[in-house]
């Protein structure tokens, strides 16, 4: 793949509270440096803004958030520094075991974040393991896919 500015998103299966209760969770993370291979810097709170990222956890290695798009909660880990597509996962996923939240492991989506790169389902596949169809939507937003694994 030419890129490694992948994007996933993890599903949660049941998160009652409001977003606003993420920003102390992610200051302790930054107290502890609770997230391994990552700088953990600052948090913002974009948790007024329509479709935005929420509660936004900044690192050097990549930006982490929990938002609400789409009607769906979920964990939101963009890489920012160069990693293979499973190390983004991996990453991700270790984020949303420490958050504490139920997260759906059999569906999660990834998304490219640079819109000069196009990329196949079967880079996908075999970067994941899962099966894989090319979300729908506009063409002008990111390319983005959902992956199932078993």
């Amino acid at each position: 793949m030419d890129t490694f500015k992948f994007g996933v998103k993890l599903f949660f299966t049941n998160s009652p509270k409001p977003l606003k209760d993420y920003i102390p969770v992610f200051h302790g993370w930054i107290q502890r440096q609770a997230l391994p291979g990552h700088m953990l810097l600052d948090v913002h709170d974009y948790s007024h803004v329509h479709h935005g990222p929420g509660i936004l956890l900044v690192s050097h290695e990549a930006n982490i958030s929990v938002d609400e798009a789409e009607g769906r909660r979920g964990l939101v880990y963009i890489r920012k520094q160069p990693a293979t597509l499973n190390a983004t996962i991996t990453a991700a996923t270790a984020a949303a075991k420490l958050l504490g939240e139920p997260f759906d492991a059999g569906q999660f989506e990834v998304f490219v974040n640079d819109r000069l790169v196009k990329v196949g389902n079967e880079q996908i596949v075999a970067a994941t393991g899962g099966t894989v169809s090319a979300k729908p939507g506009d063409p002008r937003e990111r390319q983005t896919f959902v992956v199932h694994r078993a």
